[in-house]
């Protein structure tokens, strides 16, 4: 519990001021055992990553808590407390570790919010959940290029819409870059669904226009102006600006990919592709700089690892390409996240477009 509360328990609360997941949970947990058994379950699966041990502990907490879970999800929904809402949703946090994802507990944290609408703006621990589920979804979203499963109806009644605090200019980003996600990745192309994407670009940029001052860095280094540094050093004042500015830069990788041109080859095209390319890497030279450069936001080195998993391939320079890899270490280090597999693929993607020149 205290590794937990310690190291782990702001993953959850990123854009949450009121910690929930920090300062609630444990508490509740003391009274319920499914979440302490989730709690449990994620917490022995980071110490024994750090330790390089076996996962058995984990594993029997995962399962015990799964015997409580199951009765609950398969009955009325006036069942589906918020309580068992967080338990899944710190239960998908265990299960988030794996390189082979199998996505489980996604399949059930989605199930609930679309279920269940009124824990998107129910406020409390209720919707704190919710939203660590909807930033979960986004990742498989951007990781397997699939278009976002969550219902967002069921946020839009939330007080992060009416209040002007950093954590809701935050929160916004991050309901923003869910509307780019739901049209983005569609298999059809269709008009309304271009028209939508270039409602919510307008967004994006009204945000980043208006965001509060907070949000701007209080320092900047280029990566050109740096010695031995791949990334620019970007400071922020705190976690939540960090992810603000984190989440707008994805969402501008993410509209500028569904820009590609028709596959007719031709110069212009080409040419179009080339800039896509440049502009893909330069927002994600940004994604890592701000990873890197804040340590306390740990969950900046989840964006970070997201983003190389959809786009590290257009990291062209031998010397990028090896210090993201020392990120990704880094954060192995840090987390418990086993990075091996992305490593691997990484690598052989940068042998891909070296074999190409």
């Amino acid at each position: 519990m205290r590794n937990y509360i310690e190291h782990m328990a702001l993953w959850a609360d990123i854009t949450d001021s009121q910690r929930h997941f920090e300062v609630h949970v444990p508490v509740i947990a003391v009274e319920e055992p499914v979440l302490r058994s989730a709690i449990f379950a994620f917490s022995s699966r980071h110490i024994d990553r750090q330790r390089a041990g076996d996962t058995a502990e984990a594993l029997q907490y995962h399962n015990h808590c799964l015997q409580m879970l199951i009765p609950a999800l398969s009955g009325a929904q006036e069942k589906i407390t918020d309580v068992i809402l967080a338990a899944v949703a710190i239960l998908r946090e265990h299960e988030e570790m794996d390189w082979e994802d199998n996505q489980f507990h996604l399949t059930g944290t989605t199930h609930i919010l679309n279920s269940v609408s009124s824990f998107g703006s129910s406020g409390g621990l209720g919707e704190a959940a919710a939203w660590l589920c909807l930033r979960e979804d986004i990742y498989v979203s951007l990781t397997a290029q699939k278009p976002l499963r969550t219902n967002l109806q069921n946020f839009i009644h939330s007080d992060i819409f009416q209040r002007d605090d950093d954590f809701a200019w935050g929160s916004r980003m991050v309901f923003l870059l869910c509307k780019v996600l739901k049209c983005a990745f569609t298999y059809e192309a269709s008009t309304e669904c271009l028209a939508l994407l270039h409602d919510v670009e307008q967004e994006v940029e009204r945000w980043f226009n208006a965001k509060p001052n907070t949000f701007n860095p209080i320092r900047l280094i280029p990566r050109t102006q740096q010695r031995g540094q791949r990334f620019p050093n970007i400071w922020m004042l705190l976690p939540i600006h960090v992810i603000g500015l984190q989440y707008y830069h994805v969402a501008k990788i993410v509209l500028a990919v569904s820009s590609s041109p028709s596959p007719a080859v031709g110069y212009e095209n080409l040419k179009h592709l080339r800039n896509i390319e440049r502009t893909i890497r330069n927002h994600l030279l940004v994604v890592l700089g701000l990873a890197r450069s804040n340590t306390k936001a740990e969950n900046a080195l989840f964006t970070a690892r997201h983003s190389l998993v959809a786009w590290g391939w257009v990291l062209r320079n031998k010397l990028d390409q090896e210090a993201a890899e020392t990120l990704l270490r880094d954060m192995e280090m840090t987390t418990g996240w086993n990075m091996t597999g992305l490593i691997q693929t990484l690598r052989e993607q940068w042998n891909d477009e070296d074999s190409d020149h």
